[in-house]
């Protein structure tokens, strides 16, 4: 008896099929790039275009968000993409090129699923640019080869700084890295970590990717990379780069809260995705504006020290580990360069779109608005090892907090920094903290001046007994 295939078998013959077809295009399209990306690499070499833009990227374009660059931008820095995919397959070489494109294909829905879910809201973008569409193979190849270039690149530059090969890069490097927190030029976290253990796994001479990207990040965190736990679900669930680097900046949650903070992040995300510009409270309550108006009176850093506040610089790795206790500040270090005020605005542009109940980064730069007033206050800050400044002079520190004013205006309503603010506040109120810290400062500073004072309190002592006894000699 002859078998006859039903319509369902034939329809999955065929998918496979086609799938099989994409996936050798995509792979011999990607390959045939190669040489015409040798010969002009060989040919003609120059700088990649840099764009004075602020909150887009200057040197490499990565995901589908990106926005339009120039087209001498776009040449020279896919030629350099190119590149450096040619050398991630040569370090992958147990991997062929088809396994990264059927890798990629199998998760292409979702990779577009994140940036809408990730980046759109209802009133960010038209309804039309929302809409999913299947797509063809073409487009969907182009997304294949789109994700499958960016990631390779990315993979590849993260080795080359982890093995210290970053000379081939020139100067590339650093902007490189400035572009890469950027929330708009991102790929998918989870499509990034699989490519890399699909390449490496196994390999000890390769980190766990999230080890890998710390490092590469090193710049803009305080944590150790050998502390840095490759399991850690709080890290490994990230989104993007941007939302590694903020969940990196926060204090890691214990095990018993773990649950409840998962579930408030999943009640915030919920929330955003209803909430409209109009829906949004047009007031605060009585409570929150009264609270505003007295922390606007807060003391400055060096009058606060005055007062007998005690600034100290804490060990946490997590820079929105700011705490008070028993009249001490601990503040962890912040190191303050060029490129500060991009990565804070970035971290702040995020939050405002994925996390409107937790915006821990614009209440921080709240409180620092409030602690530097003056350039004397920096330098208190400098001299307590909680800034360091690559600015040069103490007042770039200010204008670069001031610079975020018309975003930063108060604390949110569910700030972790509304405890301490109401902390420093009572401490304040509190007269003998100012006396007893008078004393110290201005009697007690340095050791000959303590000496000098002791003398002083001796010689009225002194002074006093024997005008008593005088007056008890003549009675």
């Amino acid at each position: 008896m002859e078998c006859v295939a039903t319509n369902s078998e034939v329809d999955t013959e065929s998918y496979s099929c086609s799938k099989e077809a994409l996936h050798k295009d995509v792979a011999e399209r990607i390959q045939s790039t190669f040489n015409s990306v040798n010969k002009y690499n060989h040919s003609k070499k120059k700088d990649i275009i840099i764009s004075d833009s602020f909150r887009r990227p200057n040197t490499v374009k990565i995901g589908l968000l990106g926005g339009d660059w120039e087209f001498g931008e776009k040449i020279e820095m896919e030629i350099l993409k190119r590149l450096y995919l040619d050398s991630f397959l040569q370090r992958a070489e147990k991997v062929s090129l088809k396994h990264f494109v059927k890798l990629i294909d199998e998760s292409a829905d979702q990779i577009v699923a994140c940036y809408e879910q990730v980046y759109c809201r209802e009133w960010d973008f038209p309804e039309s640019f929302r809409q999913r569409e299947r797509f063809t193979n073409e487009r969907l190849g182009s997304v294949i080869e789109m994700v499958l270039v960016d990631a390779s690149f990315i993979i590849e530059v993260f080795l080359r700084a982890y093995k210290k090969e970053g000379e081939s890069l020139g100067g590339k490097l650093h902007g490189i890295r400035k572009d890469l927190f950027l929330d708009c030029n991102q790929l998918p976290w989870f499509i990034l970590k699989e490519i890399y253990e699909l390449a490496f796994s196994g390999d000890p001479n390769y980190p766990s990717f999230l080890r890998l990207t710390s490092h590469f990040f090193s710049p803009y965190h305080n944590h150790k990379i050998a502390s840095i736990d490759p399991s850690a679900n709080h890290l490994e669930g990230s989104k993007h780069f941007t939302d590694l680097l903020r969940t990196l900046q926060l204090p890691f949650p214990k095990e018993n809260s773990r649950k409840e903070d998962k579930f408030q992040l999943i009640k915030a995300k919920i929330m955003s995705l209803y909430r409209k510009p109009d829906d949004l409270p047009s007031a605060k309550s009585k409570k929150q504006e009264e609270f505003q108006v007295r922390i606007e009176y807060l003391y400055s850093a060096v009058v606060l020290q005055e007062l007998g506040v005690k600034f100290k610089h804490s060990r946490s790795a997590s820079l929105a580990d700011i705490q008070f206790h028993k009249g001490e500040l601990k503040i962890p270090l912040l190191r303050v360069d060029e490129s500060t005020i991009l990565f804070f605005d970035s971290l702040i542009i995020w939050e405002q779109k994925y996390y409107p109940d937790q915006t821990h980064f614009r209440d921080y730069i709240f409180l620092m608005q409030c602690l530097l007033k003056s350039t004397e206050d920096v330098d208190l800050l400098i001299r307590r090892n909680i800034i360091i400044n690559h600015l040069g002079e103490n007042k770039a520190v200010i204008q670069l907090f001031n610079a975020f004013s018309d975003s930063v205006s108060g604390l949110g309503e569910n700030s972790c920094y509304a405890n301490i603010l109401d902390q420093l506040m009572a401490y304040n109120e509190v007269p003998h903290h100012g006396w007893i810290a008078t004393l110290k400062m201005q009697h007690f500073s340095t050791p000959w001046k303590g000496v000098a004072t002791i003398a002083a309190i001796i010689l009225l002592l002194l002074t006093l007994i024997q005008t008593i006894c005088s007056v008890i000699s003549v009675v």
